[in-house]
């Protein structure tokens, strides 16, 4: 049976990101650089989207911080790095929130 999608929560750095509409976790970026090791230089990615401020400034760009997803059956904890933060809007619509966040190795 499937899930229902709601009441999904997301924080990064003690910041909770509002109205959160959309979630993407792709763990896993390329492959290990040596047969026997764990280690990669791409680990994975993070897409969160929502409706409300994301309050994350481009002051943020470059840290890394404890990143948090909870609610509506996701639940997902790690270290990330803010690689970047999206605004969009039209005329006579709603403000678009995006950051995208790389997972990084502990």
């Amino acid at each position: 049976m499937a899930n229902e999608c709601t009441g999904v929560t997301a924080s990064w750095n003690s910041t909770d990101f509002g109205e959160v509409v959309e979630i993407k976790v792709s763990a896993g970026g390329s492959l290990p650089l040596a047969r026997a090791s764990t280690w990669a230089f791409d680990v994975g990615t993070i897409d969160i989207s929502c409706l409300s401020t994301a309050n994350v400034s481009l002051a943020q760009y470059g840290k890394k911080s404890t990143l948090s997803i909870t609610g509506g059956g996701l639940t997902f904890s790690t270290k990330a790095v803010c690689e970047r933060v999206q605004l969009s809007g039209k005329v006579n619509d709603i403000a678009r929130y995006a950051v995208t966040f790389k997972i990084t190795p502990e």
